[in-house]
């Protein structure tokens, strides 16, 4: 244009994404399924598996935003070029683990009840009898865990003191089981930290933009809990935090907990806590709000080589449009307020897990309604496997029909040197 402008179009950067393209482990038909995250495990024969819970919002009540329809094994022998259904197992989504060449899954039972493990001796074909380690409501999807000192610990989710998920006064715990019993199976092994609940927003962190609604009204909310108000309760958009991650940091045993504060209009926030371990007891103590970019679940792992910590995350465009969200909602083509946003799908890299630098763009849809996201990493050699919560055709960014895998291929050469010459 001879008037120095350009049009927006013309301005666009269109660098394409890391890894795009995807195989296909599973298709989900029904608009009133979804999955939790997808996990990523390299099996003792080397051979790949992905599971993954599906679950269901029919017949939700307060306390009880979506009951688990049980969680499903995929197994790859090509590199995760394909993929065969070989197991499930009726329990709620959690942590697959290898421990002396056995697979075990730490998880809830249908409903977020009780912490139980269980184990296969065949690759999850079949599964024991879930033993009871800790009674209550707990939750967690796939999240990372850490090992120290032959001992592993996990981080889950718990309600309120009203019994709900996901709402003013959120809680956390940590369990930590013992990796040099031969037999995780016995409950002996296991400890719980005390409650943590959220510490609260300071003030100067919220922007107030914040939606009333009546008490008794429905409506699709934020995240995993779709309905935020029922008759005779309070509606409440309270800030918390959930989906906790539990990182190794140089031999500091820190967890990251994702927030969602002022329902998503505010991003690219964790909380940081710290544990506390003398062999006997577990302590969790919260230590700070940091940034991390992003706005929704994330996953760090660690690679040895470089000793970098990895983790991917959805990155939103326009947190605070709040009109711009109604308006897409109004077409529905998204889940919850502008925040809400899944549809890129980011690759970063650190030195601590608290300075983040970009490595690129896994993967990335152009409509609002599509999303990346509840993504596992799985270092394979050179490449990073990437699993996905794919919403393609589904009903909204926050639900799925597809879980998809993606690789990066040479992933480290997508990082500076970060180490500092002295």
């Amino acid at each position: 244009m001879t008037d120095g402008t350009m049009s927006r179009a013309a301005l666009t950067p269109h660098a394409a994404p890391l890894a795009q393209d995807y195989t296909v482990v599973r298709h989900i038909a029904d608009p009133d399924v979804f999955t939790a995250t997808p996990a990523l495990l390299r099996l003792s024969s080397g051979r790949l598996l992905c599971s993954f819970s599906l679950v269901t919002r029919v017949g939700r009540a307060p306390g009880h935003p979506e009951r688990a329809l049980g969680t499903y094994f995929y197994t790859s022998d090509d590199g995760g070029r394909t993929w065969e259904e070989t197991g499930s197992v009726a329990l709620d989504d959690g942590l697959v683990f290898i421990h002396r060449d056995r697979l075990y899954l730490l998880c809830n039972r249908p409903g977020r009840g009780d912490i139980v493990v269980t184990a296969s001796d065949d690759e999850g074909a079949s599964w024991r009898e879930p033993v009871t380690l800790f009674a209550g409501r707990f939750w967690n999807t796939f999240t990372p865990h850490a090992v120290r000192d032959d001992t592993l610990y996990w981080a889950l989710g718990a309600p309120n003191a009203g019994g709900n998920f996901n709402r003013t006064g959120s809680r956390i715990v940590v369990v930590a089981g013992d990796l040099a019993a031969d037999d995780l199976l016995d409950r002996s092994r296991w400890r719980i930290s005390p409650y943590l609940a959220y510490p609260g927003t300071p003030a100067g962190l919220s922007a107030g933009l914040r939606d009333d609604v009546a008490q008794g009204e429905v409506y699709p909310a934020d995240g995993d809990d779709l309905v935020t108000s029922f008759p005779g309760r309070p509606a409440d958009h309270g800030d918390h935090w959930l989906e906790p991650n539990v990182v190794n940091v140089n031999g500091r045993i820190r967890v990251f907990v994702r927030l969602r504060i002022d329902r998503q209009t505010t991003a690219h926030l964790c909380a940081v806590c710290d544990v506390a371990d003398d062999g006997e007891e577990i302590e969790l103590r919260f230590t700070q709000l940091h940034p991390l970019p992003g706005n929704c679940y994330f996953h760090i792992i660690r690679d040895e080589p470089q000793g970098y910590y990895w983790a991917a995350t959805s990155l939103p465009t326009r947190t605070q449009d709040l009109e711009w969200g109604r308006e897409m909602a109004a077409r529905g083509l998204l889940k919850g307020r502008a925040g809400n946003e899944r549809r890129f799908l980011m690759l970063m890299y650190s030195l601590d897990a608290l300075n983040w630098f970009p490595a690129g763009c896994i993967a990335m849809w152009p409509s609002p309604g599509q999303g990346f996201q509840y993504n596992a990493l799985l270092v394979d050699g050179d490449d990073l496997l990437v699993s996905s919560r794919t919403a393609k055709n589904a009903p909204n960014q926050h639900d799925n029909d597809l879980v998809t895998i993606h690789r990066v291929r040479d992933f480290r050469a997508l990082a500076l040197n970060l180490h500092p010459v002295v």
